[in-house]
């Protein structure tokens, strides 16, 4: 099999199992560096003062409300008024009746605030470099191949997806409701053949929800793609952070590399089902915090152990992989995010036909919880 022609490839979700760990999976567009100020050391105690302030006075001024990621860079969560995952920073922004609606996130994240937002409102972006090597694998073109191919198919496109793919799109997802939506759409299509995209680990999880449903594999199809940071986290990095810390309990979100050797481990009991889990980045917060463990190995991008750690400060969160940085995120940085409230911009809007097309999906991501 030539890993250069798969990566990005839709196969049957069998084939897509067996190929994970053959295929190179590495990001399709080029990785930023870090910028220097990301690292809260690099920012003066002055400068953090002033920039916060401002930052303080300009919502309150615009009437701003300002999202973030749990991925962002300490500062920036710190200067947010809501701190969450895509899923819940997507409900918080539609509700939202601000002015402005600052999201330091990755962009198709602005995207979708940009669909769903009011019309006085105006969506705006710190850093116009806070791509997602993830949403880069997905292919709008391939997408409607398929669906040429499997006349009446559904197409359930992960929320790490740009506006072009979420419009060829019957339904979108987010990780912390990825198993609710695969479950509407089995129940409400029981015989469709049914394509999950991008990340194939998130693909495996569907795959086996399927199975524990009765059903074949053989009507799912899915693409070989993945997030770069999360490919990085392997099952060699569980296995021995669980060796390090004896007792600990794991969280891990479903896009990481080490996402089909745990499931299978939890399967065959080798591991507890309750000290080995599989969540959201907001899901991991309510894991952690009802967890009998005091020391938890958490397997995704390591900013999220900021808010897991804030919202339950007894429990010890452990990074599965201290090398599990995302700088595509971390363009997002205090000083821009000043600055995007201070000149407002980026602004960020979406052609209006994809719009219209690509609505539909994200309203049913919304409503399926």
């Amino acid at each position: 099999m030539d890993k250069h022609t798969v990566r990005g490839a839709i196969l049957p979700a069998k084939e897509a199992i067996e190929a994970i760990h053959r295929v190179d999976l590495a990001s399709p567009i080029e990785i930023p560096d870090f910028p220097s100020d990301a690292d809260p050391a690099n920012i003066s105690a002055d400068e953090r003062a002033f920039l916060h302030a401002e930052i303080k006075r300009l919502k309150k001024e615009k009437n701003a409300l300002v999202l973030a990621h749990n991925y962002m860079p300490r500062d920036v969560q710190d200067a947010a008024d809501v701190v969450g995952d895509s899923l819940y920073l997507a409900q918080v922004g539609r509700a939202s009746d601000a002015n402005i609606l600052v999201e330091a996130a990755v962009l198709f994240m602005n995207q979708i605030l940009s669909i769903m937002k009011k019309p006085h409102q105006k969506v705006l972006a710190p850093h116009l470099g806070a791509l997602c090597s993830l949403a880069a694998h997905a292919d709008a073109g391939k997408i409607r191949a398929w669906k040429a191919a499997h006349p009446g198919g559904k197409v359930i496109s992960y929320v790490n997806t740009y506006i072009d793919v979420k419009a060829e799109s019957d339904y979108c997802c987010a990780s912390a409701n990825a198993a609710k939506v695969v479950q509407h759409v089995i129940k409400t299509y029981p015989s469709a053949p049914l394509l999950f995209l991008p990340d194939v680990y998130l693909g495996f999880y569907a795959a086996k929800l399927l199975e524990e449903m009765g059903e074949s594999l053989d009507r799912l199809y899915l693409m070989m793609g993945a997030c770069h940071v999360h490919d990085g986290i392997r099952p060699y990095h569980i296995e021995e952070k669980l060796l390090e810390y004896p007792g600990a309990a794991a969280v891990i979100h479903p896009e990481c590399g080490c996402t089909s050797a745990c499931m299978t481990k939890v399967r065959e009991g080798k591991v507890a089902a309750d000290m080995m889990q599989f969540r959201s980045t907001q899901g991991m917060v309510k894991f952690v915090k009802e967890s009998p463990a005091q020391v938890i190995i958490m397997a995704t991008e390591v900013d999220n152990a900021y808010p897991v750690s804030k919202a339950a400060p007894g429990k010890t969160i452990i990074p599965a992989s201290r090398e599990a940085r995302c700088a595509f995120m971390k363009q997002n940085t205090l000083k821009n995010l000043y600055e995007a409230l201070r000149d407002e911009k980026y602004v960020i809007t979406v052609d209006p036909k994809l719009a219209k097309r690509a609505r539909k999906p994200i309203e049913r991501m919304l409503d399926i919880v």
